[in-house]
C-alpha cells in the first residue's frame, strides 16, 4: 500500500465495492448451484453482537454440519461425542465475498469428518468497516462459540481456524488479536483460557509492507496470469487500509504496516510462539503475487518446528494456478488441483484434531 497517497472517499469506494460484490455473488452462486458435486448449504445461521473494539454491530455465523448430525440448541443430544470445530474466514480482499463462498471446502471437510462443525464467519466488509473490524469480528466469533460450546456440543479442545486470501490473513492474525483480548480480560493461563488446536491458511497475505508492485516483482509471472485487474487490487487496498484506522508506530503518527494484525509474517517470534497453535499449514499459488511472502512465512514457521517450538508446520505451493483458483465455477469439470490442496488440508485437520 502507498500510504502517502490519499484514499478516495468511502462513499466512492462503497459504490465500487457494491458492483464487485454483485459480480462475486454471481460467481459464488454458479459454483454452489451449477458446479458438480453440489456443496452443502448451511444448516443454521446466527447473528451475534460485536463486543470488542469500537465498532458496534452484528456478525453472522453460518453453520455447516453433516446431514445426519444437524446442529442447533434444540436438537443437540448431549451424550454425543463433542464435535470438532473449524472456524472459517472467506476471501475477497477484505471488501467482497461472503461466508457462503467456502461451502465447497466445508463439504470436503464434512465428508471426511461427519461429526465436525464448520462455522463460516460473515465478517463486516470494508470500506464500510476497514481495518481492524474484520480481525475483531473473528475474535468475537471465537469468544461467542467458546461461550456457547456446551449449548452446541462443541469440543473446545479441537478448535481450528482456516481461511483463504484475506480470510487466510485473518486465520493468521485473529489468534494474535485473541491473545491480546484474553490478556485484557485476565484469562490467560486460567481454566477458561481459549487454546486453538491448529490453523490452515490458503494463499494468505502476510506482509503489507510491500506494495502491489513490489509483490509483483517477487513473482513476475503473476502479472501475466492474474485474473484480478490492478484497479480491483487498488479498491481492496483503499477500502481496508484507511489511514485513520491503521496502527501507528509507537510514539509517532506514522502508519505501521508491519504491525502483527496486518502483517503476521513480520510478527516477532516471541509473539508467534505465545499465540499460535501447535499445528499450522499454509498453501500458496504458483502464479500469485503473494507466493513469496507466503512461502517465506511458512519456512519461518517450519524452522520454529524444527527447533521444537511448534509441533507441525505443513503446506505447499500449488503450481501453475492463480490466486483464488479454487473458487472458480467448474460446472461438470473436475478440478484436480483444488482437490489436491483440499485433500492435503483435510489430512492436516486429521492431525490437528487427533492430537489436540
Amino acid at each position: 500500500m502507498d500510504t502517502t497517497s490519499p484514499s478516495p472517499p468511502r462513499a466512492v469506494l462503497a459504490k465500487k465495492a457494491h458492483y464487485y460484490r454483485l459480480l462475486q455473488r454471481l460467481l459464488s452462486w454458479l459454483d454452489r448451484n451449477l458446479s458438480w458435486p453440489l456443496p452443502p448449504r448451511p444448516c443454521l445461521k446466527i447473528s451475534i453482537p460485536s463486543t470488542i473494539g469500537n465498532h458496534p454491530g452484528e456478525i453472522s455465523l453460518y453453520f455447516f454440519s453433516g446431514p445426519s448430525k444437524p446442529i442447533s440448541p434444540e436438537r443437540t443430544i448431549h451424550h454425543y461425542v463433542r464435535r470438532p470445530v473449524l472456524l472459517n474466514f472467506h476471501g475477497g480482499g477484505f471488501t467482497i465475498g461472503s461466508a457462503l463462498d467456502d461451502a465447497r471446502w466445508a463439504g470436503t471437510v464434512l465428508k471426511a469428518f461427519p461429526d465436525a462443525v464448520v462455522v463460516s464467519v460473515n465478517y463486516r466488509l470494508a470500506p464500510e468497516h476497514p481495518f481492524p473490524v474484520g480481525v475483531e469480528d473473528g475474535v468475537d466469533a471465537i469468544l461467542w462459540l467458546w461461550a456457547h460450546a456446551e449449548e452446541y456440543n462443541l469440543d473446545i479442545t479441537r478448535f481450528a481456524l482456516c481461511g483463504d486470501s484475506s480470510g487466510g490473513n485473518f486465520a493468521l492474525t485473529v489468534p494474535l488479536r485473541l491473545h491480546a483480548e484474553l490478556a485484557a480480560q485476565d484469562r490467560l493461563g486460567r481454566d477458561n483460557d481459549i487454546r486453538l488446536a491448529g490453523l490452515i491458511a490458503f494463499y494468505p497475505s502476510t506482509d503489507w509492507t510491500r506494495t502491489r508492485k513490489e509483490r509483483d516483482a517477487t513473482n513476475p509471472i503473476a502479472v501475466d496470469k492474474s485474473m484480478i485487474p490492478p484497479a480491483v487490487f487498488a479498491l481492496f487496498d483503499d477500502s481496508y487500509l484507511q489511514a485513520d484506522t491503521l496502527p501507528k508506530k509507537p510514539g509517532t503518527a506514522e502508519v505501521d504496516m508491519a504491525h502483527a494484525y496486518l502483517s503476521p509474517g513480520l510478527a516477532p517470534t516471541s509473539l508467534l510462539l505465545a499465540e499460535y497453535p501447535p499445528h499450522i499449514a499454509i498453501y500458496t499459488c504458483g502464479w500469485d503475487q503473494l507466493l513469496v511472502e507466503g512461502n517465506t512465512f511458512r519456512e519461518r514457521l517450519r524452522q520454529l518446528a524444527v527447533e521444537g517450538h511448534l509441533a507441525h508446520v505443513e503446506g505447499f505451493t500449488v503450481e501453475n494456478v492463480v490466486h483464488g483458483f479454487d473458487k472458480k465455477p467448474t460446472f461438470c469439470m473436475a478440478h484436480r488441483k483444488r482437490d489436491q490442496m483440499y485433500g492435503d488440508a483435510v489430512r492436516q485437520l486429521q492431525q490437528i484434531w487427533r492430537t489436540s
